[in-house]
């Protein structure tokens, strides 16, 4: 039994990591499968997925230690403070400790991480019909922004994670208003200091994220009361979140300091 899940977590690394948008499958698996597993089966499951791993190739051990046991990890200790911590708080604070310490890897890896990234600038020449002007802008935008991009991709993963984990409680799900003082100190040094830049621009993106996806809920939970289909106005809310990411912001901000509640008719 455990040598299987063992087995079916380093396929699922495989799967979450060369398909970005089903990175959630794999700390899902990993906490539904072993969370109410004793010491013994999550201690040789996870033994095996770390030689499994390991023998495909050493170096993603970084990935699947540093990101999704991190995940794992922090599920479980955040779950202890369900009471003062709120669901997408606990979301946010994942994805920012494990976003930190990813960004801190790269910073020290930055060399070669330069080097990897004009070997791929070349390949997209090389094998697609790009232009060399496209292909400068595509990746300018992504060292301009990869601060941002590391933390979406992050609190997607955790964010998806948490809601296939616990999604009969989603509706209930709310926000602390206070992430939203971080956000305007770095917003005011952003716009009336010297020390305004990619960086500080990162930070006030990254600090929106967990006021977009309370918007997603919110939507959700408004069309729920006439639809009753969780997964479609669940889908609905990502999709008005994608398109108007900052009324998102402006909306979600907002109503976690005034909190909106859904009166039945």
């Amino acid at each position: 039994m455990f040598l299987i899940t063992g087995i079916i977590i380093a396929a699922l690394f495989l799967v979450s990591t060369s398909m970005p948008f089903l990175s959630w499958i794999l700390p899902y698996y990993k906490i539904k499968k072993l969370e109410n597993a004793d010491l013994k089966t999550k201690i040789i499951a996870n033994v095996v997925a770390l030689v499994a791993i390991g023998w495909i190739d050493i170096h993603f051990l970084v990935t699947y230690i540093g990101v999704f046991v991190s995940i794992e990890v922090l599920y479980y200790i955040l779950k202890r403070y369900d009471r003062k911590i709120q669901y997408f708080d606990r979301i946010f604070i994942t994805s920012l400790l494990i976003g930190i310490g990813v960004c801190i890897y790269i910073y020290f890896n930055r060399v070669g991480l330069n080097i990897g990234f004009e070997q791929l600038k070349s390949l997209y020449l090389q094998k697609t019909t790009f232009t060399q002007y496209e292909v400068d802008i595509a990746f300018k935008y992504i060292k301009d922004n990869f601060t941002y991009l590391v933390f979406a991709y992050l609190n997607m993963t955790v964010f998806l994670t948490y809601y296939f984990l616990n999604k009969e409680d989603f509706f209930k799900w709310e926000a602390s208003y206070l992430w939203l003082i971080p956000y305007i100190v770095v917003f005011f040094i952003e716009k009336y200091t010297s020390f305004g830049g990619n960086l500080t621009s990162n930070i006030l993106e990254v600090l929106k994220i967990v006021y977009i996806m309370y918007f997603m809920k919110i939507v959700a939970s408004i069309l729920n009361e006439k639809v009753k289909k969780q997964s479609l106005c669940f889908t609905v809310g990502v999709f008005l979140a994608l398109i108007s990411p900052e009324f998102a912001f402006i909306f979600g901000a907002l109503a976690s300091g005034i909190k909106i509640k859904i009166v039945k008719s």
